[in-house]
């Protein structure tokens, strides 16, 4: 591999690194003790970095220097494209995805949440986004967010495709799920436990509806988690209901309240403390 070839490995390797961490720049340049120019500027191949600032740029990415210069030395390190592991054709994948309607849930919910990740790193003051196991019912959440200082659990859905109604001129109406993938169960503040698909009134921040079923275009409506309608279910106590949410959440397009597509004043509001 060629010097020039190197250092844009190297570049390429250094910016995928701090994404796949849902660094951004700032918060590197914070952790580095630098402006948010010296980040910019190594990004983008304007200055090279010599071997102590590439150290120190990997101790802020927490990531191992032989872990770079390894990928960065084998060309191979580079993923296999899936459509070639599999030994099939896009056309056959798009096939595949368009006759399975519960893949192509699956799918677009993963890209939803990988769309989510790229908006949000492009906010002002959103330094950190990481995303909990899925396997830790103590951190429920699809995305935790550092905002001014401040962490956050996003909650991503989707809207329903089977619910969706075109009203014309970009008017939308339909439904998206807002409940956990099974039966579990829940502590309610007065200390008493449910088994619920539901999920609990406080247990995450902001709700993030993927609006992609309308139109075909990445958009997001987003409500606090305290804006959400209470649960209606008959057979939930009086109690229960008010610290459950619904299952069903209907999301109009136009927005309208709780939902809104603009993220940053209700972050505003729970950096503020007044949700």
């Amino acid at each position: 591999m060629q010097r020039r070839e190197r250092r844009d490995s190297l570049r390429e390797s250094l910016i995928e690194a701090r994404r796949t961490r849902g660094l951004t720049q700032s918060r590197v340049a914070e952790l580095l003790g630098r402006p948010q120019s010296f980040v910019s500027k190594y990004e983008t191949g304007e200055r090279r970095l010599d071997v102590v600032e590439f150290l120190e740029v990997c101790q802020a990415l927490s990531i191992a220097p032989g872990t770079i210069l390894d990928k960065v030395n084998n060309e191979s390190a580079e993923p296999e494209s899936i459509l070639k592991h599999w030994e099939i054709a896009e056309s056959d994948l798009t096939d595949i995805v368009a006759g399975n309607p519960s893949l192509r849930g699956i799918l677009t919910g993963y890209v939803a949440e990988k769309k989510l990740q790229d908006m949000l790193l492009g906010l002002p003051d959103v330094t950190e986004i990481a995303k909990d196991d899925d396997h830790d019912r103590t951190r429920k959440g699809d995305r935790r967010i550092t905002y001014r200082g401040h962490s956050f659990i996003i909650e991503v859905k989707s809207i329903q495709s089977n619910s969706v109604r075109d009203l014309e001129n970009d008017q939308w109406t339909g439904k998206s799920q807002v409940d956990a993938s099974d039966r579990r169960e829940v502590a309610l503040p007065d200390g008493s436990t449910l088994a619920t698909t539901c999920l609990l009134r406080d247990q995450f921040d902001i709700l993030a509806v993927n609006c992609f079923a309308y139109g075909g275009r990445w958009r997001f409506a987003f409500a606090l988690n305290s804006d959400l309608p209470a649960n209606v279910y008959r057979r939930y106590t009086e109690y229960q209901r008010q610290h459950l949410l619904p299952t069903l959440i209907t999301v109009n397009w136009p927005l309208q309240p709780p939902f809104q597509e603009d993220p940053i004043p209700l972050l505003e509001r729970l950096a503020a403390g007044t949700p």
